[in-house]
């Protein structure tokens, strides 16, 4: 008779997974902050709407230093909880029933996050995401390492694709004629779907911004090629990495860690350089030479930092130094889903017509010192929280639907 599951004890969490959790939280406004305060819809269009010195400095060292790297470190982390959660004691015949109930309830999360907050949502692909890698529970490592590798060379196959048929169209006058009409008539159609988004999310009701944020939603949606390949990559190094307990027992592999600092940082900081060189010079709606080596970046030289990232908190970590800064972020960590579903809602009552209205009225350098604030704002909230109670309100909703049994949310004494 197997032994019912039950969701994991605060005293058993692994406190390496909460605090790069936490980081990953952080790095992920960072990035989202710019396209809370202006369309999404301007990933498409490359649009670079922020012009002055300090804000073109500051979004390049979001570039630089953020983007791309820390949605690669929360997918990794969901790879990881994933292994995690199939592999518990009471057997696979008990944990794959439930981590499909997990999944679909993030599902339903998402789902409800972009109608009612904001169209960047992430959690509707990792949880579609979540039902596609149980495929993969069975594969061996090294079949995980391929299929990671092959994921992350789609979108580079793509661009590279689509830049040589721009080549073959440029040598045909009347084919180049076409593609450059059909690609004028879609830029004029998303720059317009550009302005009426601001418009609405600056003066439009709160039934308008529904609206159109499920018209942008649906226009991010092709896209999905080009971004989430990368995605369903890390959930599977996430896997492997648990299943050789590298943050479970991070004491044994030190030398690793060394590692992934030493090369992250070699092949990360020039690498990362040259995406936000080759960002600022690629032509908008246009594949091209820049515009392949931002994804060729894209899928080497920003997971590359991330591991440098996630190496050099853990051999922190493991000198026990900066504890307190540690503490903040396992808190802010523990309560992933609340704070990310929180940073939603605040930044929509900051930008949005139903709030203080400050849409498009943000800089970037400002923006970051928003990011800042919001942070550490949710950091105390965790400290006071968990202070009293086991999980974070949405953790404690999303454990009593998976179990099928209200959870007790009170703090007790814990067994160990």
């Amino acid at each position: 008779m197997s032994t019912p599951f039950t969701p994991t004890l605060p005293s058993r969490r692994i406190e390496t997974l909460d605090f790069l959790r936490g980081f990953a939280l952080l790095g992920i406004l960072m990035v989202n902050m710019p396209l809370m305060n202006y369309p999404i819809t301007s990933i498409l269009a490359q649009t670079k709407h922020y012009t002055g010195f300090t804000d073109v400095l500051a979004m390049n060292f979001i570039k630089v230093f953020f983007e791309s790297k820390f949605y690669a470190l929360f997918s990794l982390l969901f790879g990881y909880g994933f292994w995690l959660f199939i592999s518990r004691p009471a057997g696979n015949s008990t944990a794959i029933p439930l981590f499909r109930r997990r999944v679909f309830l993030l599902l339903l999360f998402g789902l409800g996050h972009v109608v009612l907050l904001w169209a960047g949502d992430i959690l509707v692909f990792y949880a579609l995401f979540g039902f596609l890698i149980l495929w993969f529970r069975k594969s061996p490592d090294r079949k995980l390492f391929r299929w990671a590798l092959g994921f992350l060379l789609v979108p580079v196959v793509l661009n590279l694709l689509m830049y040589l048929l721009t080549l073959l169209a440029s040598l045909h006058p009347e084919a180049k004629a076409g593609m450059e009409n059909g690609m004028a008539e879609q830029a004029a159609a998303l720059n317009a779907t550009i302005a009426d988004a601001i418009r609405i999310y600056s003066s439009g009701t709160y039934a308008e911004s529904v609206s159109m944020r499920l018209q942008e939603y649906s226009m991010m949606l092709p896209g999905i090629l080009f971004f989430y390949p990368n995605v369903l990559a890390f959930f599977l190094l996430g896997m492997v990495a648990a299943r050789r307990r590298y943050l479970q027992e991070p004491e044994n592999h030190l030398p690793l860690f060394r590692s992934g600092l030493k090369w992250g940082l070699i092949i990360g900081i020039p690498g990362n350089l040259l995406y936000a060189l080759a960002f600022s010079q690629s032509p908008p709606n246009q594949a091209s030479e820049w515009s392949l080596v931002v994804s060729v970046c894209s899928a080497f030289a920003a997971p590359a930092l991330t591991l440098a990232y996630v190496s050099g908190l853990v051999l922190l970590w493991q000198q026990g130094k900066m504890q307190e800064g540690f503490r903040l972020l396992a808190g802010v960590g523990k309560m992933a889903l609340s704070h990310y579903l929180m940073q939603s809602l605040i930044t929509s009552f900051l930008f949005l017509n139903w709030g203080l209205g400050l849409y498009g009225k943000v800089g970037v350098a400002q923006g970051i010192l928003i990011t800042l604030a919001i942070f550490l704002t949710q950091a105390g909230i965790s400290r006071v929280w968990l202070k009293k109670f086991r999980y974070g309100p949405m953790e404690w909703l999303w454990r009593s639907l998976t179990y099928g049994k209200i959870q007790s949310l009170r703090l007790q004494n814990e067994g160990s």
